[in-house]
């Protein structure tokens, strides 16, 4: 009877402690998701370092090894990180029947695993303070190229910590380690994990609390397939309160929007490999309140089936952007609040290069506006909007050929664009970095390779693409904004640099390229996260904290 009572009064104080964090914002977290503290892989602060390098140390504090890939970002939250990676590879795979059952989940492939490692470390020193083992139903393929069962980061408040393995589980924990609840599901087996989808944590004052918004597939009345949807779970217990309206496709990547209604995710459907869920477009859909999960408007696209679903979307404080590839080669701008298309910009027609010289010694921007002959393939989740313009990375080849525009470039685009200035610029930036007794030297056009060697110095894949350097058909992390800074990571562990304020987008706005480890031997899929002027990464082989460090 004792036991009972303190179990209530401690689950009481619990409860307590979170709702004061939670919605007095008194202690908001610092990284509360691997998307960032507003849900969209931005955030202000003191300023981060642009230069920094694992390979000379430059501007590393510290550096802890972590027992095996992955490729979750790495949220941030009193004092703590909190990351997850996949159980460290053994060597033996998948039984007999796994491997027959779940075949087309890892594509034949050797190193597969269903399990998963939850760590917390602490976020001063980088020392690794627990890890809790998560099973899945589901295997992925180790350090693959566009997803494994890490992919969806941690979110965490101050008190409390959820951690997704996207083979079927969802687990929460108090930031000693103690486990609250874990929730299962049925993940989808038939065609790859969805790669960039990100857990998000938002406060509800209708109930005074906080929900976790996920995404899981359900059984579809009258059809055929599985269909993914928003879900929204009470953050301390696990029960589902909502499941959203509209549908989305496991391989988009929403993005969470502040409006008067209150915080809503910006969704889609539409891609490759007959994914079911449709109509193709956008949704705007409500995360808290007595609507939640109804949708504030829906956008279907008249063009038919395309892979913009597998664009990030995008959403700043006046328009929501939906990004075609080829052959549409399209920029479609919708109005935020109403859901109705503003206008398309082409990505090809009217543009201006900035490109280096034909020594490739210096850069030139083109004299007048050009068309480009080669369609434009906008780079998977790359897009990400500031001061009213969106940047995105251009993939330079299609499984090594070279048969697109722009390559090695990031593009801007001005939605506002007046009819007699380009609405679309393109960058080409360098591509590789080398570091000698004259100190660093960058070149161009230089294909570099990636190998997700993990702490024990084992490469550790299940896919031969993992080995590209990220300018070619793989799955880089969401870049993210710190300011008027973008940070741009690569499969290879570069990270570029932009600079967002400069509205003419030439020479100057490219501010860095730094390694995550040496080149040729890194490996990269995740997302910078940002805590009082440090950035914080990860590799296949170990997290890296980045801030300013006097020299001695």
């Amino acid at each position: 009877m004792l036991a009972g009572v303190m179990s209530a009064l401690r689950f009481a104080l619990i409860v307590l402690l979170v709702l004061a964090a939670s919605c007095t914002g008194v202690q908001q977290a610092a990284w509360p998701m691997g998307s960032g503290p507003n849900g969209n892989w931005a955030t202000t602060g003191p300023q981060p370092p642009t230069s920094f390098s694992v390979t000379t140390g430059e501007n590393i504090v510290w550096r802890t090894p972590m027992p095996e890939t992955g490729q979750g970002g790495i949220a941030i939250a009193n004092g703590r990180l909190f990351i997850t990676t996949m159980a460290p590879w053994t060597g033996e795979g998948l039984n007999e029947f796994d491997a027959k059952k779940y075949s087309h989940a890892i594509e034949k492939r050797q190193v597969v695993g269903k399990l998963i490692d939850a760590h917390c470390l602490d976020q001063a020193t980088g020392k690794l303070l627990w890890t809790r083992r998560i099973a899945g139903e589901v295997p992925s393929i180790y350090s693959y190229p566009f997803s494994d069962a890490t992919a969806a980061s941690p979110v965490a408040n101050n008190t409390h910590v959820w951690f997704t393995n996207a083979g079927g589980t969802l687990c929460c924990y108090t930031h000693t380690g103690d486990l609250v609840w874990q929730r299962q599901w049925a993940a989808t087996f038939d065609g790859p994990f969805n790669k960039q989808f990100e857990p998000f944590l938002v406060d509800d004052p209708s109930r005074q609390a906080q929900t976790i918004v996920h995404m899981e597939p359900f059984d579809t009345e009258g059809k055929d397939a599985r269909w993914h949807y928003l879900v929204g779970l009470d953050a301390l217990t696990g029960e589902q309160l909502w499941r959203s309206e509209d549908a989305l496709t496991q391989y988009n990547a929403p993005t969470l929007v502040a409006t008067d209604e209150g915080p809503c995710v910006l969704h889609a459907r539409g891609g490759p490999h007959q994914v079911p869920e449709r109509p193709v477009g956008l949704t705007l859909t409500r995360a808290t309140g007595a609507n939640a999960g109804s949708k504030v408007w829906r956008y279907e696209d008249p063009r038919g089936n395309h892979e913009g679903a597998l664009q990030t979307m995008a959403c700043d404080d006046r328009y929501a952007y939906w990004l075609l590839r080829e052959p549409r080669n399209l920029l479609v701008v919708i109005d935020r609040n109403s859901g109705e298309q503003v206008r398309e910009i082409s990505l090809l027609k009217g543009v201006r290069m900035t490109k280096p010289t034909a020594d490739l010694s210096g850069m030139y921007m083109s004299p007048k506006t050009q068309d480009i002959d080669k369609g434009v393939f906008p780079m998977r989740y790359s897009m990400i909007p500031a001061n009213g313009r969106l940047y995105f990375q251009c993939y330079a080849t299609s499984w090594g050929k070279p048969v697109l525009g722009a390559p090695f470039c990031f593009a801007c685009i001005d939605p506002d664009a007046a009819n007699d200035a380009p609405a679309v610029r393109y960058l080409e930036v360098p591509t590789a970095v080398e570091y000698g007794p004259s100190g660093k030297r960058l070149s161009y056009r230089t294909r570099l390779s990636a190998k997700a060697i993990n702490s024990q110095g084992v490469e550790v894949t299940g896919d031969d693409r993992s080995r590209w350097d990220g300018w070619d058909w793989v799955f880089n992390g969401t870049p993210t904004r710190v300011n008027d800074l973008l940070y741009f990571t690569l499969a290879s562990g570069v990270v570029y640099v932009i600079d967002a304020s400069q509205p003419a987008f030439q020479a100057t706005a490219f501010v860095g390229l730094n390694d995550l480890g040496t080149i040729g031997e890194t490996w990269s899929a995740n997302s910078v996260s940002y805590a009082s002027g440090r950035l914080y990464h990860r590799t296949a082989a170990e997290i890296i904290c980045v801030g300013t460090r006097t020299a001695h």
